[in-house]
């Protein structure tokens, strides 16, 4: 009855239509809602899928270089909370060949606020600028820096693939962003709205250790 209650709680947050703001509200839900003690040694056994030439990606680290330029024209002391993106009718080829766009949240002290930005190819979006009254977690630049691949690599092995085979029409969503531990997580949740069937799984970033699954 809890694991149900947990879903529907997730469910009514996530909706699949979900805009920007959503997207990056998603991921400090998911650490509250899905944070548990399973600790597994990942195993990734899938090989990379080169990109394909029909669709416009943009790498992780290339985006948050011109996210954080953005960001230092609003406010100088701008420093990163948390990144993410998102795939529709998410197929494991996908996921591995990349994102078209990456969504990032930074945080200013000295205006005390946070500053939302998109990044695509070719293009840069200022979503808002809100005032916070309490700073959120800062995630230093680290082992992250390299990209989510390794990240959905271990999501696939620990049951993504088996998802995603079954759930043509699932979305994933990758969220990025500093745990209560002080590391930074991957937080990484497929769903299909058709059946309410969800998968989550939490990687700590540097050590691509699995934190936890669920359901």
């Amino acid at each position: 009855m809890a694991d149900e209650d947990r879903k529907n709680r997730l469910l009514g947050l996530l909706g699949v239509g979900l805009g920007i703001a959503g997207l990056l509200l998603l991921g400090y839900l998911l650490r509250h809602l899905l944070w548990g003690d399973v600790s597994i040694s990942a195993s990734p056994a899938t090989t990379a899928v080169p990109p394909t030439p029909t669709r416009a990606l943009i790498d992780l680290w290339d985006a948050y270089g011109q996210a954080r330029t953005v960001a230092q024209a609003r406010a100088e002391d701008v420093q990163l909370v948390a990144a993410s993106t998102q795939w529709q009718a998410a197929s494991e080829q996908a996921l591995l060949t990349g994102a078209s766009n990456w969504s990032f949240v930074f945080y200013s002290a000295a205006s005390d606020s946070v500053l939302d930005i998109v990044i695509g190819v070719g293009e840069t979006q200022v979503v808002n600028q809100t005032r916070v009254w309490v700073a959120p977690k800062i995630m230093a630049e680290g082992a992250w820096q390299s990209g989510p691949k390794d990240a959905l690599l271990v999501f696939l092995a620990y049951g993504g693939r088996t998802f995603l085979d079954e759930h043509p029409q699932a979305v994933v969503d990758l969220h990025l962003a500093e745990s209560d531990s002080g590391s930074p997580v991957w937080a990484i949740v497929a769903l299909d709205v058709s059946d309410r069937s969800l998968l989550s799984v939490l990687i700590d970033a540097g050590t691509e250790q699995v934190l936890s699954v669920a359901p």
